[in-house]
């Protein structure tokens, strides 16, 4: 009876510890398989289409914006330059925003010019984030996904930050960073047809035409901060153009931090534009982002959302960004994006 009791006991444990076994080899496949996953996703970028409607007595012109942020550059992401070109081959752009974080290391410069050359053929704005200053570092990903105690401030950037910016500037590109600012931009409109003053028209024929597209022009207003991750971010006092009903109002910033979000939104910005989140990094379906590395809720870590303060809304869009840090090579549910935005 004892040794019965004994054998059943020990079938029992055998049978358990195949069980957990098997369970960490499943566990073992599956984080296996979504590593490798993730390290095919951070490399498959989507150029997401987002449509915004103003007050139509705004007279705000129709204009799309391009939205990149998070590039993350170092050496071996000819992905985020291939995609960066065709997307400016096959769209049509009037506006370019970056809103940080280009760098993943100090080698990053050289490739990050490559990626950005052909959207400096467009007028542009822009803000930084940490990683345009500071060099990213080894962080597990307990800290990142659990939180903990934070790294050691460095006050001494590594990143070639004003090589970047002095690129931006040749290319005629506003420097938001802690600023107010104001531009007016040539817009394109739709294309329309006018009857050629030389042409022959037979009786009874239609008219022939030159399709030519129409110009016009949009003011632009901007106020803009440095990265609220650091505790950099000064909100600036607005030009006067910002009172101007017929001014597009937009407010760009790294780091969706709601400080920010709601300083904007009460001084009326019309769109806000930001990064960081690299929209949640991980993600699960169903489920969505894990974190956002800031204070906003996990729904607003990526994508357009209307955003209340008060008595006031605005339309944010946080990108999802292109890149990830290189010693974190992987993306689940959550593409590598820039956002084209529409106004109408």
């Amino acid at each position: 009876m004892t040794y019965d009791v004994h054998t059943s006991s020990l079938n029992i444990a055998g049978r358990a510890f195949k069980g957990v076994a098997y369970t960490t080899l499943g566990m073992g496949l599956a984080g296996a398989s979504a590593l490798a996953w993730g390290s095919f996703e951070r490399r498959w970028p989507t150029l997401r289409h987002v449509h915004v409607t103003l007050d139509p007595s705004r007279n705000i012109q129709p204009l799309t914006i391009l939205h990149v942020s998070d590039l993350h550059m170092f050496p071996g992401q000819d992905f985020i330059e291939d995609f960066l070109r065709k997307v400016t081959a096959t769209n049509h752009i009037d506006f370019v925003v970056s809103t940080g974080d280009n760098f993943s290391s100090v080698d990053g410069l050289v490739p990050l010019m490559r990626a950005y050359k052909p959207l400096l053929d467009y007028p542009g704005a822009y803000v930084l984030g940490s990683n345009d200053y500071y060099s990213q570092m080894p962080k597990s990903w307990a800290r990142y996904l659990v939180g903990g105690h934070p790294q050691k401030a460095r006050t001494t950037p590594d990143l070639p930050w004003t090589e970047l910016t002095s690129a931006f500037h040749e290319a005629g590109w506003t420097n938001l960073t802690n600023r107010a600012d104001t531009l007016s931009i040539p817009v394109v409109l739709a294309p329309v047809a006018r009857v050629s003053s030389s042409s022959t028209i037979a009786p009874g024929a239609s008219s022939p035409s030159i399709h030519e597209a129409a110009h016009t022009s949009q003011t632009l207003s901007f106020i803009g901060t440095d990265d609220a991750h650091l505790n950099r971010d000064r909100l600036p006092i607005p030009l006067d153009s910002w009172a101007n009903q017929q001014n597009l109002r937009i407010g760009l910033t790294h780091a969706p931090y709601t400080r920010v979000l709601n300083a904007m939104t009460d001084a009326g910005a019309d769109l806000i534009f930001a990064g960081h989140t690299h929209g949640g990094q991980i993600g699960l379906p169903g489920f969505g982002a894990i974190v956002t590395n800031c204070d906003v809720p996990r729904k607003y870590a990526k994508g357009l959302h209307s955003w209340r303060y008060g008595t006031h809304q605005s339309f944010v869009n946080v990108s999802a960004g292109l890149g990830t840090s290189r010693y974190a090579q992987v993306r689940i549910a959550t593409r590598p994006e820039a956002t084209l935005l529409s106004i109408a």
